[in-house]
């Protein structure tokens, strides 16, 4: 038996969010609130010249009513990490649930 580590659901393959979640049918526009995560979402590292943002994940809360969703930046090597797959990917996403949730680094 298989136990994931995070409660993350992969958006099904050739389904869009508004297809999946009402909240988000018929949205046609984004609206950007705050500023990027200055550290990465995956592995906590903050960015520098050499540890760049590289991709973004994003978060939409199953049960918001409003279309909300939550963008974080992650580095290379958490890239890496999701695509190895298996173990690595379960635990690169355990983190960044905690990172969004924003449990310490050392829970």
């Amino acid at each position: 038996m298989v136990i994931k580590l995070h409660n993350m659901v992969d958006l099904p393959s050739g389904k869009t969010i508004g297809e999946v979640l009402p909240a988000f049918a018929g949205v046609q526009h984004e609206f950007h609130i705050g500023r990027p995560n200055q550290n990465c979402a995956g592995c906590r590292k903050p960015f520098t010249v050499a540890r760049k943002p590289r991709r973004k994940i994003r978060l939409y809360p199953t049960m918001a009513v409003v279309p909300i969703a939550i963008s974080l930046q992650i580095c290379g090597a958490c890239i890496a990490m999701y695509q190895h797959g298996g173990a690595d990917r379960d635990a690169m996403l355990a983190a960044v649930e905690a990172f969004a949730e924003g449990a310490k680094a050392d829970q």
